[in-house]
């Protein structure tokens, strides 16, 4: 299958707001409760949010489609920075999801080598992330591009405190 990739811009509002929440659902609403999802998707992932999001010079946000259908998105940003990285020229990865159907068909990998270019070409030393510690599928994807756990933090998935592992690689 040909994977493509390209910048959304405010025209893909609508579509990334969808993507946005089917993958968050598939990926965590089995092991959360409803209404834990409900506020965090309604937080996260509203038209409006994502419109935010999108303006925000600090984010870029990369649809990945299989074919012309769309299947996940990546979302890169240097806004927040652990403690641990300060003092570093560092890019987050806060969002890589491809809906489930896509899985298979390396675009995650695509996603995740893209990102790796993008963070050389714009000069960031290190790519770092949070991923939930029982999202065993992601950490084993993570390490097999290099990432290497380096703490951990809090993150709040509505009103259930939960526990990421921080991971980082060098670019």
């Amino acid at each position: 299958m040909n994977i493509t990739l390209r910048l959304a811009t405010k025209e893909d509002v609508p579509v990334l707001s969808k993507l946005s929440i089917d993958t968050f659902i598939e990926s965590y609403a089995e092991q959360n409760t409803s209404e834990n999802t409900a506020l965090y998707i309604d937080r996260h992932f509203k038209p409006e949010q994502v419109e935010r999001d999108l303006n925000d010079p600090g984010n870029k946000v990369f649809l990945a489609f299989s074919g012309s259908e769309l299947a996940g998105y990546i979302k890169l940003s240097n806004i927040n920075q652990p403690e641990k990285l300060k003092g570093s020229n560092n890019l987050e990865i806060e969002r890589l999801y491809v809906l489930k159907q896509y899985q298979e068909q390396k675009i995650g990998a695509t996603l995740m080598s893209y990102s790796l270019s993008y963070a050389i070409k714009n000069g960031f030393d290190t790519l770092w992330l949070g991923v939930w510690i029982h999202n065993e599928k992601a950490i084993a994807f993570y390490k097999r591009w290099d990432f290497e756990e380096f703490g951990e933090h809090i993150f709040q998935f509505g009103n259930d405190p939960q526990t990421d592992l921080l991971m980082k690689r060098k670019c």
